[in-house]
């Protein structure tokens, strides 16, 4: 069995795009792009690939899913080996092996560290509302300018001072102190011999971020892995921020700040920017620029520059002026020229970081300074290495290697062809000598790494379109399968709900979350899903919400059940999206503004059907002999059913 972290990294480091790609010719529409379809003839493209969503879909022959499925469907393998194919083409090292119980269990611990965290981020956005919170963490927030809808949007919060606080706190809650200790959260002073014996003594363990106002640090998905604290205090001998170690959930070479919401920005603008720390990333999201994120002080690395990737090849680089700082980034920036990206620079005043900058300036001329004064990186360094070598031979020699070198990693012909013709101009040097250099250095890079095998398309056989089937207008498919859209894509999102109320009264109106309000109301009623993918989904869906875990559409999305992942990827897929009338100031309410409505809608309706269903089988037994007493059970049950659908109906005419 392919261990569940090496599954993860191929879904993450594997773009549907390109692996797509390999076997249809795609073509940049908007955020998506589209083709041909491969499992049926057409003319016209209805073949769609989501960058954004790492999915893709077919909107002629219904065919889609994400990139495993891809794989499995045009290459007829099964579930692994499209793993195994997909590892070999992003050169990803699969060690497989059998999932004992102790692994079973670590599955299960990773998932209790999502719920510690969680626990933690709420703890500390609370406690920024109590009174010492608001004295210290919050003015300090206010202070830097960040607006309550920015510290709310970024879940900021304040740990308090005292050492054992939140320890405290997590422990009445119920939460395990291994698994405090495990996610960063708290620290022991017992060395790791003595927590390797047993648990952990509680009065040997202190909270790691007391006294410091926090960030939490969120998954792609948009789950808290890590926090990072800021200390409130002027002493030099204590360390500014403190970040959490890494753990099973966080690997800082892997994250990158703010990326769960900036993804949908990036693949709209079509460019990224990348900034240092975390409040860079909060002062431009609140001046407008929310297609941001922060490497966080760390290098950038590998990972980091695929999760960009996923969604844009253009990467704009925000820096403070110090060339230093530069400098020591040039390795990044050859390594995201590497991946075939499109690196710029935007230099700051050298006064100003990206979070002063964007304080002092408006959005519009925030915006336009970012436009305006973005430079191509090797056009930047070619100019700035020029004139720092324009009267030393020596110095210019060593410039036009290094130069040299920084283009030859760019995987397009053309692209380096160009840079060849502008580095020449500005150095003028002939192109010829750039050439004769880069083949050098390009020939040293084929007999170092081994050149990636061209992939084959070994399946040149059209599929035919499944055949139609008929439809049943009993069916409650329709219904079922709005109710598992609305589960999976807003169950974690609150709602305002309106409950029964006396005539005369005001109705009362009650908010919960979407998850809660779906299961509680199925349950009540006691409705099965007919369909069995439907069923299965909202089995796991009960599952998350009887353990508190919050449900997560990519992991449908990515689920190892083709028929599940399949399914979520059409309920997440929009053939058609509405125009944005708000910009156009005409107010057109959907259904993101009205989750209440929108969830009692699909289960209403759901039950209305299924109801219906029951009425019409009932119809049918009292059509047969029955005795007397038979049949006035039958009349009055339906008779109760005819109420339900009533009721149902003015249900969905309120909601509607």
């Amino acid at each position: 069995m392919i261990p569940r972290e090496t599954i993860d990294r191929i879904f993450t480091t594997a773009r549907v795009e390109e692996v797509v790609g390999d076997f249809v010719n795609l073509k940049k529409r908007g955020a998506n792009y589209m083709g041909l379809c491969p499992f049926h003839n057409e003319k016209t493209p209805s073949f769609t690939v989501s960058p954004a969503k790492g999915i893709y879909k077919c909107f002629g022959c219904g065919r889609g899913g994400n990139v495993v499925n891809f794989v499995m469907e045009h290459e007829q393998m099964d579930y692994v080996n499209a793993l195994k194919y997909l590892a070999r083409k992003y050169k990803i090292e699969i060690v497989e092996e059998e999932r004992t119980s102790e692994q079973q269990e670590q599955d299960n611990e990773r998932e209790s560290l999502m719920v510690v965290c969680s626990y933690a981020q709420k703890f500390f956005s609370e406690q920024i509302q109590t009174e010492t919170g608001k004295a210290i963490g919050l003015s300090y927030l206010e202070e830097r300018g960040f607006s309550p809808q920015t510290i709310e949007k970024f879940q900021l919060g304040y740990s308090p001072e005292s050492s054992k606080t939140f320890l405290h706190a997590a422990l009445q809650a119920g939460y395990k102190l291994k698994f405090l200790l495990q996610a960063g959260l708290v620290r022991s002073s017992d060395d790791e011999t003595v927590l390797a014996q047993g648990e952990p003594n509680p009065d040997h363990c202190y909270d790691r971020f007391a006294g410091r106002v926090m960030f939490p640090v969120h998954n792609v998905s948009g789950r808290v892995i890590a926090f990072g604290g800021r200390t409130l205090r002027k002493d030099k001998n204590v360390a500014k921020y403190v970040n959490s170690p890494e753990t099973p959930l966080y690997h800082k070479s892997n994250v990158l700040y703010g990326l769960h919401l900036a993804r949908k920005a990036i693949t709209a603008e079509d460019i990224c920017y990348l900034v240092e720390g975390y409040a860079d990333v909060i002062s431009l999201h609140q001046s407008g620029i929310e297609n941001v994120v922060a490497s966080s002080g760390t290098s950038l690395t590998i990972e980091q520059l695929r999760l960009i990737r996923r969604y844009t090849p253009n990467l704009t680089i925000l820096y403070d002026g110090d060339a230093a700082g530069v400098k020591a980034s040039e390795r990044g920036f050859g390594l995201a020229l590497k991946e075939g990206m499109n690196v710029k620079i935007v230099t700051l005043p050298a006064e100003d970081d990206p979070d002063t900058f964007a304080r002092k300036h408006s959005s519009e001329e925030l915006k336009d300074y970012l436009q305006t004064k973005a430079v191509d990186f090797i056009v930047y360094k070619t100019r700035a290495m020029s004139e720092e070598a324009a009267h030393d031979p020596i110095k210019k020699a060593s410039l036009i290697k290094e130069i040299v070198s920084t283009i030859a990693v760019i995987p397009e012909r053309i692209t380096r062809s160009v840079y060849v013709k502008e580095c020449s101009r500005i150095m003028q040097l002939e192109e010829d000598i750039l050439w004769s250099e880069m083949k050098l250095i390009r020939q040293r890079l084929s007999d170092d790494h081994e050149q990636r095998p061209a992939v084959q398309n070994t399946n040149n056989t059209v599929r035919p379109v499944a055949q139609q089937t008929n439809y049943d207008v009993f069916s409650s498919e329709p219904q079922e399968k709005e109710v598992i859209r609305v589960l999976i894509k807003y169950g974690n999102e609150e709602g305002i709900f309106i409950g029964e109320s006396e005539d005369g009264e005001e109705p009362i109106k009650v908010t919960m979350k979407l998850a809660d309000f779906i299961i509680q109301s199925m349950r009540e009623d006691d409705f099965a899903f007919d369909n069995e993918t439907c069923r299965k989904i909202y089995d796991d869906c009960c599952t998350f919400l009887d353990k508190n875990f919050p449900i997560n559409e990519d992991y449908f999305l990515r689920h190892e059940d083709s028929a599940i992942s399949q399914m979520a990827m059409t309920l997440a897929t929009d053939q058609y999206n509405m125009s944005d009338w708000s910009k156009r100031s005409i107010g057109i309410k959907t259904e993101k503004d009205q989750l209440g409505g929108t969830a009692e809608k699909a289960v209403y309706a759901l039950k209305s059907r299924k109801i219906e269903v029951m009425i019409r089988d009932l119809q049918e037994t009292i059509k047969q002999p029955l005795s007397d007493e038979e049949l006035n059970i039958m009349i009055e049950r339906k008779q109760r059913l005819d109420t339900a659908k009533r009721m149902f109906k003015i249900r969905l005419g309120r909601v509607i």
